[in-house]
């Protein structure tokens, strides 16, 4: 016998699935009902195990959160219908007793009507620098305009009514009356305030903030120093308002998709021009970390709400109580942890493995069941030829 024949039936000898004969085996009825049903079963399941193969899944874990991030943006996008752009003002404060007054440097400030349409981007400072100070004083010299016993820059002169009320506010003087101030009147700036009354204004952008603990606020009016503390006064020139709001979006750091903020939606109607809204928020840490190895850090947060409202409509937004300034308040606390998630995908092997699982294990269950029924016909069927059934 040549080598290779030798080869083969060895091969042979070891083959785990002997065949039989065409002639000695037999198709019944139940048999291809069952071959049916277990082949419908197999297409079916490694269809659902194809799905999971191709799911990417987000496996969360809760960690210590050891990043020392200096820095933090909050993303707002909020409406308030009932208060002039001119007015608002948008400030910080955190647990290190850092303030930033009026942040507008990535903040659009939009005009609204009283209808809530967008009437144009609120450009106060713009307009005020349109009017420039004359050349020549009234004395014949170049033109240097009085600080109304506010402190002056360094010039010495205040030949605008924005420098006139930054020399105020160094001095830390209430700005009640420009229409007595000479660069004011002729920039037109009661005049100019008076114009947006019966308007409402969206604020959108994002602010840069310490990562620490803290607040910010929108408040109306003025920001000054009284007593080294800041306080923000209403005057009579200014036009009413309230807070009345609508967040349409509000977010710390960078979104990632399927990401929920809690304080999307979220709308209030003030009673009265004195109401205040305080939101209070715990930021907890989040990190992302994808396939393809790429990692993006972001943040999610809770939120719980307060509404305080000390006075009722007659009140007038210019009567102060001591300790309470109606406005909107964002305070914000940082937590110790941070959640990771990380996408998980099945790899090719685990979804071969569990196919052919899949895969034999029905096919060897139709084959019990198989031989089974056929074991029963067989046994039903030699009754009936010797009489014994009915």
């Amino acid at each position: 016998m040549p080598r290779k024949s030798r080869l083969a039936a060895r091969f042979q000898s070891l083959d785990a699935y002997a065949k039989t004969l065409d002639d000695f085996s037999i198709k019944t009825l139940s048999g291809g009902v069952i071959t049916v049903v277990a082949a419908v079963a197999v297409v079916l399941l490694v269809g659902l195990e194809f799905r999971a193969f191709r799911r990417i899944d987000i496996l969360p874990e809760l960690v210590v959160d050891k990043e020392r991030t200096e820095k933090m943006h909050i993303n707002m996008d909020i409406t308030l219908p009932r208060a002039p752009c001119v007015l608002l003002g948008l400030d910080v404060v955190d647990s290190s007793k850092e303030v930033q007054i009026n942040l507008f440097q990535h903040v659009t400030k939009t005009r609204l009507s009283a209808e809530g349409k967008e009437i144009g981007v609120d450009g106060s400072a713009a307009e005020k620098a349109k009017i420039e100070p004359p050349k020549v004083g009234k004395d014949g010299k170049p033109y240097c305009g009085s600080c109304y016993g506010g402190i002056a820059p360094e010039g010495g002169c205040c030949n605008t009514c924005d420098d006139v009320h930054k020399a105020y506010t160094r001095r830390g003087w209430a700005f009640t009356d420009p229409d007595s101030i000479e660069q004011c009147v002729r920039e037109g700036y009661v005049a100019h305030i008076k114009e947006q009354a019966g308007e409402g204004c969206r604020m959108r952008g994002f602010i840069e903030i310490n990562r620490i603990s803290g607040s910010f606020h929108i408040l109306a009016g003025e920001s000054i120093s009284h007593g080294g503390e800041r306080m923000h006064t209403y005057y009579d020139y200014m036009p009413s308002y309230d807070f009345s709001h609508s967040v349409n979006r509000l977010s710390f750091g960078k979104e990632f998709s399927s990401q929920s903020n809690p304080l999307d939606g979220a709308a209030k109607s003030a009673v009265s021009p004195r109401a205040q809204f305080q939101y209070f928020t715990t930021i907890v840490g989040s990190e992302i970390r994808f396939l393809d190895g790429s990692v993006l850090h972001s943040n999610q947060y809770s939120a719980t709400e307060l509404v305080k409202d000390n006075g009722d409509k007659s009140t007038s937004p210019a009567v102060l109580s001591a300790g309470y300034t109606p406005g909107l308040f964002f305070m914000f606390d940082i937590s110790p942890m941070r959640v990771v998630y990380t996408e998980h995908k099945q790899s090719l092997g685990t979804f071969l493995t569990s196919a052919c699982a899949i895969i034999s294990g029905i096919f060897t269950v139709a084959s019990l069941v198989d031989a089974f029924v056929f074991r029963a016909e067989r046994a039903l069927q030699r009754k009936r030829e010797v009489g014994k059934l009915a």
